[in-house]
């Protein structure tokens, strides 16, 4: 069942920058949906058309059906940081993603989204006294009380290690097969695509466009030592690549020395 359905959605900005045009994108229930491309391709501009952050020029996104004109209560977000507030200690921020509970459904869904993130202990403890990690974890378990529909991801792990961004791989899959939201993400990471997605949309910049579409063809756990792994990495990068072909220089083959908006 299509739970996420954004049809011929544009967006440009008052001085004339067309940011977005013609997108169509579907997500199903349940469904991991990644975005990539290269800069100036309106990633992120599309995750807050989705959240109801900004308005869309033209086009339509619809959760279930209903088509939406703003913020939903069924939309949640991680970002690039973790914007936890500062005053509030860790129990407390996770809580204040669930104010549409009941003071007793919060209290408990703090507690078990502490022991799932591999916090409990830590519900008394003040944001700066958690590690990186630890606060991406505290505003994942933020975006999962309320059980949403929709997750979407702005690149949540990019500024982490990779020890730490694999642990937070693993930790979203595991909440994701508990509650089974549908998950929009953008990101920059191949790897991180072909590990999380189950569709990964390559998109083109100047405006932004929809390229291409692939299926992630690989099981999950992802194993990145079978040779399907490696196959799907070197297909979505190509798939940029190709994407990226008409802002190059005339003349300058693939692969070529060039400053490319994917960086």
């Amino acid at each position: 069942m299509t739970r996420l359905a954004i049809h011929q959605l544009g967006k440009t900005y008052a001085d004339g920058t067309e940011a977005l045009r013609d997108i169509n994108i579907q997500a199903d229930t349940g469904e991991i949906v990644a975005i990539l491309g290269g800069s100036g391709c309106g990633k992120t501009t599309l995750l807050r058309l989705v959240a109801g952050l900004d308005q869309a020029s033209s086009g339509t996104i619809s959760v279930g059906g209903q088509v939406l004109t703003g913020t939903h209560p069924a939309i949640s977000a991680v970002f690039q940081e973790p914007r936890l507030l500062p005053w509030l200690t860790t129990g407390a921020n996770i809580a204040f993603g669930g104010g549409r509970l009941t003071a007793r459904d919060r209290q408990a869904r703090t507690t078990a989204l502490l022991d799932r993130v591999g916090l409990a202990g830590y519900a008394s403890r003040w944001p700066r006294e958690l590690s990186g990690g630890q606060q991406q974890r505290v505003a994942i378990a933020r975006a999962l009380i309320g059980h949403p529909e929709i997750l979407l991801l702005d690149e949540p792990f990019s500024a982490l290690d990779p020890v730490t961004r694999a642990s937070l791989h693993e930790l979203l899959l595991d909440l994701w097969r508990d509650l089974r939201p549908t998950i929009l993400m953008v990101t920059h990471d191949v790897e991180e695509a072909v590990v999380l997605a189950d569709r990964i949309v390559v998109m083109r910049p100047k405006p932004g466009r929809v390229h291409d579409v692939l299926p992630v063809d690989v099981p999950r756990p992802s194993d990145k030592a079978l040779p399907i792994f490696d196959l799907m990495k070197r297909r979505v990068t190509s798939a940029i690549d190709r994407s990226l072909a008409d802002d190059r220089p005339p003349g300058l083959k693939s692969g070529s020395l060039w400053l490319s908006p994917w960086v």
